[in-house]
C-alpha cells in the first residue's frame, strides 16, 4: 500500500491490537475504519459525524486502501483538526502532527490514557519519531 500524500510504500506494524499503515517518508498513518475510534476508546472515529461533514470538501488525494476520493472533515468540531477521510471505505488518513491533536481532542471526550498514546510509544521503541516527539518525551 502507498502514501496518499507522498506516494512511499507504507509499512504495516501491529499496534494495541489494529494493524495500522505508516508511512516513513512523510510520517502520516492510515487507520482502517473504526480503527482510530478503537485506539482512542472512542464510539467512533469522529465523535460527531453529521457536524464534522458540514465543513467536507475533497482533496485530490486517493485512498490508499481502496483508492476512492478522500474528503477533508473536521475530527470533533468546533476544533479545528482537519483529517483526511475516505468516501468509500471510510478509513481515516492523519498527517505528521495529527496524531498528537486528535489524542488531545479524544481525552477530553473519554479516558485520558487511550491507546492512541500507548501506539506512539510503540511506535518510538520501534525507531520512528512521531510529530517531532519521542514517546519517552510524553508525560504519564
Amino acid at each position: 500500500m502507498n502514501c496518499p500524500k507522498c506516494r512511499a510504500k507504507m509499512a504495516e506494524m501491529t499496534i494495541e491490537g489494529v494493524d495500522l499503515d505508516f508511512c516513513s517518508g512523510c510520517k502520516g498513518l492510515w487507520f482502517d475504519k473504526d480503527e482510530m475510534a478503537f485506539m482512542t476508546e472512542m464510539t467512533a472515529d469522529f465523535p460527531n459525524p453529521q457536524a464534522a461533514r458540514t465543513v467536507g470538501k475533497l482533496t485530490p488525494f486517493l485512498c490508499p486502501r481502496c483508492q476512492g476520493k478522500l474528503e477533508e472533515i473536521l475530527f470533533a468540531p468546533p476544533n479545528q483538526v482537519l483529517l483526511d477521510r475516505c468516501l468509500s471505505c471510510h478509513g481515516v488518513w492523519l498527517d505528521k502532527g495529527e496524531l498528537a491533536k486528535v489524542e488531545e481532542i479524544a481525552a477530553g471526550f473519554d479516558n485520558p490514557r487511550s491507546k492512541i498514546l500507548r501506539a506512539a510509544q510503540q511506535l518510538t521503541a520501534k525507531g520512528y519519531s512521531l510529530m517531532g516527539v519521542r514517546a519517552t518525551d510524553l508525560p504519564d
